[in-house]
């Protein structure tokens, strides 16, 4: 058996791992049979096995394991988790695809954790870490960081903006059209901006980026990497919008990749700007003491 469901750009989402699994039972061998079953009857855990532990289970050598991920196409087990993954919160209302009609407290709890935990190995296995870094290089040369945002997106902005303006970047959160355009018309080469949106689609988005590279600034957005907002801008990191169709669903999988960048950025930021940081980290903290009321 020889697929190419994890590596194939035209098939990597055209058939998610569990289907292909199911479709394909019949035609594995004993030792892959043993393999497939194992996933299937507890798929969400697989995803936390090592290679021995599904070796064991499957009674099959470490090396079949091997053999077995790629006979799927995929690189590694590694590799095969994070497909694994990926097809888990696919599969899985307006509200989420993760959750059914008729689910009860207990199994909403189960499937939205599973769900966000499923997110942050897809970040695990598929971000690059050559685009945190230059992301990370363009950040600390800012003399301003602009960071725009709209809709959901917004708050995302706002959480980014929350973490950066304590690095002694001067930085601001738009998430008004009219406010972000006249802001990245106004923006230098010193100026680096900063967007966030779930689709990469948005038409004043995508305007919002154009005027900004007219006037020499620097972009970076977290996006969709096929999108026309990645077009516009220097450098895109990707959203993870495989994961969940914002176009149907509210952002929930996508929004936890989206924070989990941020936090990713601002710490690698904080880190690239030297020792001195934590005396400034240390003053804003401390501002906050006397608004608090002291516990008896």
């Amino acid at each position: 058996m020889r697929h190419n469901s994890c590596n194939s750009p035209k098939s990597k989402y055209a058939m998610s791992l569990l289907n292909q699994l199911q479709k394909d039972f019949t035609s594995l061998s004993k030792a892959e049979s043993r393999i497939a079953e194992v996933i299937l009857a507890q798929p969400e855990v697989a995803t936390d096995y090592t290679t021995a532990q599904l070796a064991r289970l499957a009674d099959v050598s470490d090396p079949m394991i091997s053999r077995f991920c790629k006979s799927l196409g995929c690189s590694s087990f590694p590799d095969f988790k994070v497909q694994l993954a990926k097809s888990l919160v696919s599969h899985t209302s307006f509200i989420s695809e993760a959750v059914t009609p008729g689910d009860s407290a207990q199994t909403l709890i189960e499937k939205r954790v599973n769900a966000n935990q499923l997110a942050l190995e897809y970040i695990r296995g598929e971000l690059d870490p050559a685009l945190i870094e230059k992301a990370i290089d363009i950040l600390k040369q800012a003399k301003r960081i602009e960071i725009f945002g709209m809709g959901g997106a917004a708050a995302i902005a706002k959480d980014a903006h929350h973490k950066l303006f304590r690095l002694g970047i001067p930085s601001v959160a738009h998430e008004d059209n009219l406010m972000q355009r006249m802001s990245a018309a106004g923006a230098d080469p010193d100026t680096v901006i900063l967007f966030f949106s779930f689709t990469g689609r948005t038409k004043s988005m995508v305007e919002v980026a154009q005027i900004g590279r007219a006037s020499g600034a620097q972009q970076i957005a977290i996006c969709n990497m096929d999108s026309p907002l990645a077009q516009e801008v220097d450098l895109t990191i990707p959203s993870g919008n495989e994961l969940e169709d914002t176009t149907i669903y509210m952002p929930m999988t996508v929004r936890i990749v989206i924070l989990t960048i941020i936090d990713i950025l601002t710490t690698g930021l904080a880190l690239a700007l030297g020792p001195d940081i934590d005396n400034r980290l240390k003053q804003v903290k401390h501002s906050l003491d006397s608004t608090r009321i002291s516990q008896p």
